[in-house]
């Protein structure tokens, strides 16, 4: 398999793809391009997948209809009310595919934190050789990343996977997107009675991973699928030049009224950067978009990657269009007490060069089960 340019626009053709990658199991290849191949708008792309996520649903094809709906809801806004009507569809629709067509074996635990609850799902193969903990990174859900852990179910490792502030339920139940995710893994951690696990971090995931790793030392091994170490670097990447500059600029010397009015400026005339800042404003609940920028720029690993002492593989895709390639190379550089250190550099010649390795993410995953059992196996 390998990343295809389905639709023209590079940020829905990227999505589009994350659902492609898994085969027939998450979609119908010829409806999926059929329906989507074309739009040209977020509302277009609404009715699109909702249009096939309904017609799924009735026709009892429930793991198509949650990954559907997750598109449906994927560029509303969050004071959409559609926007949650397509959370909740597909996340059922994923628990009636677990179930009905899946067949899988897992439990749901609510965590105490803070007050509230991280959603967790635990599945436990017969004679488990070890204990690997999975999260999502930026905004994600837990629910769409079953089917690639589920494989490491089958190689007998118990997998605990949950989500943390900003993600999903939690956000929800106004956790919001923290650099700190530390304590919402040793938290996990100490409601499990775990002393030693792996943790694996996907997409944003791979910084929480490392910096979990950094702090709490029951992690005798840590996945960055892919790598992210400077949050702020990665959210003004989506500006084109001298805009990315400028806001860069204006966090740095802190002029807050410099940086809302220039952001804002470009909110109005481009939907997409409209949508990028609406959604980062909702998962770290900032009211500005300074605040939005002072938040995420805490979301960075330079002073806490002489604590990694354990097992560290780092994962990034060639042409990855989210998180910048110099993030690999750079963390590859400064990571010098780890016990032992794998980079893995996916090329497009192999079908692994997009973020997550979206067209073949196969590829990470086998990489990833190979890494396991040469570094961790209790």
């Amino acid at each position: 398999m390998s990343y295809e340019i389905i639709n023209s626009i590079p940020q829905f053709n990227f999505q589009i793809n994350r659902i492609l990658t898994y085969g027939n199991l998450a979609c119908c290849r010829e409806e999926v391009i059929s329906y989507v191949s074309q739009v040209r708008t977020f509302e277009e792309w609404h009715t699109a997948w909702q249009k096939i996520a309904t017609r799924s649903e009735q026709e009892r094809r429930y793991l198509h209809a949650a990954y559907y709906y997750r598109m449906a809801e994927f560029f509303l806004k969050s004071d959409t009310p559609e926007k949650d009507i397509a959370y909740k569809k597909c996340v059922k629709n994923f628990y009636k595919a677990f179930d009905f067509e899946l067949h899988l074996k897992y439990e749901k635990h609510r965590v105490p934190f803070k007050g509230k609850a991280l959603h967790c799902l635990k599945f436990s193969p017969p004679n488990a050789i070890g204990t690997v903990l999975v999260c999502g990174g930026y905004d994600s859900f837990i629910e769409e990343f079953v089917l690639q852990v589920s494989e490491f179910v089958k190689q007998r490792y118990e997998i605990i996977l949950f989500e943390g502030p900003g993600q999903g339920k939690s956000l929800q139940e106004n956790l919001y997107f923290s650099y700190d995710f530390e304590k919402a893994v040793s938290t996990v951690l100490d409601y499990f009675g775990i002393q030693q696990c792996a943790m694996v971090g996907i997409s944003w995931g791979g910084y929480f991973a490392l910096r979990s790793a950094a702090y709490d030392k029951r992690i005798a091994a840590a996945v960055a699928y892919d790598v992210m170490d400077n949050g702020l670097e990665v959210m003004t990447n989506i500006f084109p030049e001298p805009i990315r500059s400028a806001i860069r600029l204006s966090h740095k010397y802190r002029w807050q009224s410099v940086l809302n009015k220039l952001v804002n400026i470009i909110r109005k005339k481009s939907i997409l950067a409209d949508w990028a800042i609406s959604q980062g404003l909702h998962i770290t609940g900032t009211k500005t978009p300074y605040e939005f920028f002072q938040s995420i720029s805490f979301h960075n690993l330079a002073s806490v990657t002489e604590l990694l002492t354990q097992d560290i593989l780092l994962l990034a895709g060639a042409e990855d269009h989210y998180i910048p390639r110099n993030q690999f190379y750079r963390l590859k550089s400064s990571i010098h007490n780890a016990k032992s250190l794998t980079c893995r550099l996916f090329t497009k010649a192999e079908g692994g060069e997009q973020h997550c390795q979206i067209g073949n993410h196969q590829l990470a995953i086998n990489a990833i089960s190979d890494w396991l059992a040469c570094y961790f196996v209790q």
